[in-house]
């Protein structure tokens, strides 16, 4: 695992964080994005430069949709969905302060296991259980930096 500072790429383009953080690692890597990324994890991924396909999450963030999801009822099962179809092959925690941590899918899996919880969308969306990171916390980051090479 290794991290970057790119609070001085922070943006605000929406109220979404997590697009926020993702602009803001592709200003870095000098990528100028005109409208989100809507693409399926299974399709392709938010960043993809120099043979890294980057899937980029924040505190809140949903790791696939529930409709993605449908018929897995376990953290576990979904999980094992998620890691088999998933197109990325790095993934990237940035931090409310704008630090991204990049880590490969053992690291990833390490890091979902200790701050991901089962949900479920609303039933407006069709109430299917989801993996949803935790909110940011001093032990998250204190995880992430003890694990930096």
């Amino acid at each position: 695992m290794y991290k970057i500072n790119i609070s001085e790429y922070e943006v605000t383009v929406n109220k979404n964080r997590g697009t926020n953080r993702e602009w803001a690692l592709c200003e870095y890597y000098g990528i100028h994005r005109t409208k989100p990324n809507s693409d399926a994890y299974n399709v392709a991924s938010d960043i993809e430069i120099d043979e890294m396909n980057i899937s980029v999450k924040s505190s809140g963030a949903t790791l696939m949709s529930g409709k993605l999801s449908a018929g897995c009822n376990t953290f576990e099962g979904i999980w094992r969905r998620y890691r088999k179809n998933v197109h990325s092959n790095t993934f990237v925690y940035v931090t409310n302060e704008f630090v991204a941590y990049f880590m490969n899918i053992n690291e990833f899996s390490k890091f979902i296991h200790s701050f991901a919880y089962l949900d479920r969308e609303s039933q407006k969306n069709g109430g299917q259980k989801k993996i949803k990171i935790r909110g940011e916390s001093r032990k998250m980051v204190k995880w992430l930096e003890e694990r930096v090479a």
